[in-house]
């Protein structure tokens, strides 16, 4: 069985593309760690893991992933159930995380709830942070000290 030189060249073609495939698919997995928090949640990130146990620790009420009460399907990523605020931290900036970040503030928007928008700077301190956030929100806490 003889190949002519069109059809060698195809078969190189096909396997360049399916190696190529591989390496992109590979790529894109982005492995998920867990972490467990103090209140007992699994987490998916570390900056996660520091908010779940930031609120723990002052008592402060929150579900971990509740499904927002809107026609369109959003979780949010913390529910403070005191002050029904709801929590989102944005830690990628890949054009598909991008545009699902615009469609959920524009989502909280529309449905007029009590949204606080985090990201890494929003960690260097969380004391401030939060007491400015709650204060822009109307949001009174009761610290409750945990044993």
């Amino acid at each position: 069985m003889s190949f002519g030189v069109s059809q060698i060249l195809i078969i190189l073609l096909l396997i360049v593309i399916i190696l190529l495939a591989l390496k992109l698919s590979r790529k894109q997995k982005i492995k998920q760690t867990t972490y467990k928090s103090d209140s007992g949640y699994t987490v998916k990130s570390r900056a996660e893991l520091i908010i779940a146990n930031w609120l723990f620790y002052r008592g402060i009420d929150f579900i971990y992933e509740k499904k927002v009460p809107t026609k369109e399907r959003v979780v949010s990523d913390f529910y403070l159930t005191q002050s029904e605020i709801y929590i989102e931290f944005w830690g990628l900036e890949t054009p598909q995380y991008l545009k699902r970040k615009s469609k959920k503030i524009k989502i909280y928007k529309k449905n007029r709830l009590k949204l606080i928008q985090m990201n890494d700077d929003s960690l260097r301190d969380l004391n401030a942070f939060f007491a400015k956030e709650f204060a822009r929100l109307g949001a009174k806490y009761q610290i409750k000290p945990k044993p």
